[in-house]
């Protein structure tokens, strides 16, 4: 079960959109766009991904609703039309700054590759 915190006005609002895998999808948080792709953090309930990988606990769900959400540590750079649906969502200050984070990372990586395949 979520953790009850009083957090008044300060929740940040977000867009989510179901990220196409194959499992049918699941949802991401958009952080941003770069060139004609969606740079997203993928949003679950479950604590662990795969064997040893741990999620990250959020303090509050984005969707809503009282179960514990988690957020993938590893963000996703992906075509937009790999997308569907649009939501609103909200996340507390510290959760936004934590999937900034895991969302510039996986920028920083797409462009690192880009620039690889230039030379």
């Amino acid at each position: 079960m979520a953790k009850k915190i009083s957090l008044g006005n300060k929740l940040i609002p977000v867009y989510i959109k179901n990220h196409k895998d194959k499992k049918g999808g699941h949802p991401h948080v958009i952080m941003e766009d770069i060139d004609n792709k969606h740079v997203s953090v993928g949003l679950t309930h479950d604590k662990k991904k795969g064997k040893n990988g741990t999620n990250y606990a959020l303090e509050h769900n984005p969707l809503g609703g009282d179960r514990q959400s988690y957020m993938h540590r590893q963000g996703t750079v992906a075509t937009k039309d790999s997308y569907y649906g649009n939501r609103q969502g909200a996340m507390t200050p510290k959760d936004y700054a934590r999937a900034k984070e895991y969302g510039n990372r996986a920028k920083q990586k797409y462009l690192d590759s880009k620039k690889d395949k230039k030379k």
